[in-house]
């Protein structure tokens, strides 16, 4: 096994931190209240939030990284909660612009507060240890970014969703 120029850290010290991660991502995600949209609803809603006017099926498994037949499945679940309009283009009768609806946009609000609540009561318990925290977060991020995996349609995976999150904080 090839020998880093940093100090070598022992398997069982990296199973420690690992541990502690998963430890950390799951307290992070546990939730008291029932969430309306499930986490893929929840996503795709934000990309239509965040690019009004600009979102088909496809450009939403672009930025997502979601296949097209999930993001399909996806959309018919948000258009029979009553979140998202399908606009028709009228250049072309097959493609068509998704909105978000005025409950589209509350119930997108409402689950994000649900979500979002372990992360301000972290920031009040850490003070000005949590923006270091995500800005370590940000560089591990940074530094794993070259794992993209692209598939024989082109469409990349693993980490385009990383990169939506980052256009989000900007």
């Amino acid at each position: 096994m090839k020998k880093d120029t940093i100090t070598e850290i022992s398997w069982l010290d990296m199973i420690q931190n690992q541990q502690m991660l998963c430890q950390l991502s799951r307290s992070m995600l546990l939730h008291r209240q029932k969430q309306y949209l499930t986490g893929s609803e929840r996503e795709l809603l934000a990309c239509i939030y965040l690019h009004p006017g600009e979102c088909t099926p496809l450009f939403l498994s672009r930025i997502t990284g979601m296949k097209k037949e999930a993001v399909s499945r996806c959309l018919k679940q948000l258009l029979q909660k009553e979140c998202i309009t399908k606009n028709k283009k009228t250049a072309d009768e097959r493609s068509y612009d998704i909105s978000l609806t005025e409950k589209g946009e509350k119930a997108l609000g409402n689950d994000y507060e649900i979500q979002l609540q372990p992360f301000y009561d972290l920031y009040r318990a850490m003070g000005e240890d949590f923006t270091e925290l995500f800005r370590l977060i940000a560089k591990a991020n940074e530094s794993l970014s070259d794992r993209v995996e692209i598939k024989e349609d082109g469409d990349q995976r693993g980490w385009s969703s990383m990169r939506f999150y980052r256009k989000i904080l900007r």
